[in-house]
């Protein structure tokens, strides 16, 4: 029997995402399985920095703002239940970032969302999810959000 017991999930706080983090959360909860909760984000640019130091505000607003988001996805009723840890790092190429996380916490299999996204929004997140099925020292379970289509690129929460 194939024994599950730490599962990432990568978030990106998008409609998709958060479905996927339900599945992770569900197949955590039937395997009694660890779950880590993974965002990854992209370093702000060192020229955007020299460039307009306002921008470089808004980005750390925006970091600390996805920080308060992170433990709200996963519901108190599911914490009770499992061990969930939050993890938020800054990194890239994001794809990477999300392997070796995947390496360090001896995760079983890693749950993401599969977007439906088009032109080269969809190119640049397929490329992630593909980078990962490849590099990954797990299995990796794609999940299709049933309104993928309607919501490609909508976040999930204001």
């Amino acid at each position: 029997m194939i024994t599950i017991q730490n599962i990432l999930v990568p978030v990106d706080f998008t409609e998709a995402a958060v479905y996927a983090t339900r599945y992770a959360a569900a197949l955590a909860q039937a395997q009694q399985a660890k779950l880590y909760v993974l965002h990854v984000k992209a370093p702000f640019p060192v020229h955007g920095r020299i460039a307009a130091g306002s921008l470089e505000d808004v980005q750390k607003r925006r970091i600390k703002k996805e920080q308060a988001e992170l433990p709200e996805l996963i519901p108190a009723s599911v914490k009770d239940s499992i061990v969930v840890e939050e993890i938020q790092v800054i990194g890239i190429p994001i794809a990477r970032v999300i392997v070796e996380k995947a390496r360090q916490l001896k995760v079983d299999v890693i749950v993401m969302a599969a977007q439906g996204r088009e032109g080269w929004i969809r190119f640049f997140k397929e490329n992630v999810i593909q980078q990962v099925i490849q590099d990954a020292p797990c299995s990796v379970f794609a999940v299709r959000c049933p309104h993928n289509e309607a919501a490609a690129g909508d976040k999930a929460q204001p």
